[in-house]
């Protein structure tokens, strides 16, 4: 159910967010989130409306990044909500049936109250990233590794990370890898995001 790549988009990168999803899309990533801090509600819900079917048929599903609202409103079919989201029991119940729900973990004493019905958890960051300057203080591998021992769900692991690192995670117990900037900063994202698919599957 986990795809071992979600690309996660990138509102300061040079190209826009609609192409940095497509080419990620037909690079192979199966989950593609949409993020934007501050794009308002109306239009955020109409960009990713206009982008599932357009997804979909490269065989990668949306995920809303943060807007619960949104992502009923448009039926998305993955939501990730981060800890200050409210919730994620509550914000379980209010989604269509079938919704995958991801949550955000920082730190391992974060785990203890994680509720049934979140289907996996995006585990970081493991390096300081530009792409989200407000990020909590960097987990490193070893963080990683310790938080994914301790839980049954699958644990994507965020943060800084390209190519280079799949094998390292996959190692540590993860599930996959949320990448932003070693995709949507690269000069070919459609080729960036192979590479990382290729260097996950001979890991």
């Amino acid at each position: 159910m986990i795809p071992p790549l979600c690309f996660v988009t990138d509102a300061g990168a040079p190209a826009a967010m609609v192409d940095q999803a497509l080419a990620a899309a037909q690079g192979g990533a199966r989950w593609v989130q949409l993020r934007h801090k501050t794009l308002p509600d109306p239009e955020f819900a109409a960009l990713a409306r206009s982008l599932m079917p357009r997804l979909a048929a490269f065989g990668a599903l949306l995920a809303v990044n943060d807007r619960v609202g949104v992502a009923i409103e448009i039926g998305a079919p993955v939501l990730h909500v981060g800890q200050g989201d409210g919730d994620p029991a509550a914000i379980r119940a209010r989604l269509h049936p079938g919704t995958i729900l991801g949550l955000s973990v920082e730190t391992a004493g974060q785990l203890a109250a994680v509720p049934a019905g979140v289907d996996y958890l995006g585990v970081g960051p493991l390096r300081a990233t530009a792409s989200k300057p407000d990020h909590a203080s960097p987990i490193g591998l070893d963080g990683f590794a310790a938080i994914a021992a301790r839980t049954t769900l699958p644990c994507l692991a965020i943060g800084g990370m390209g190519a280079a690192d799949a094998g390292a995670v996959k190692a540590a117990g993860g599930a996959g890898m949320a990448v932003v900037s070693a995709i949507s900063r690269a000069p070919d994202m459609r080729r960036a995001t192979q590479e990382i698919l290729d260097a996950w599957r001979r890991a």
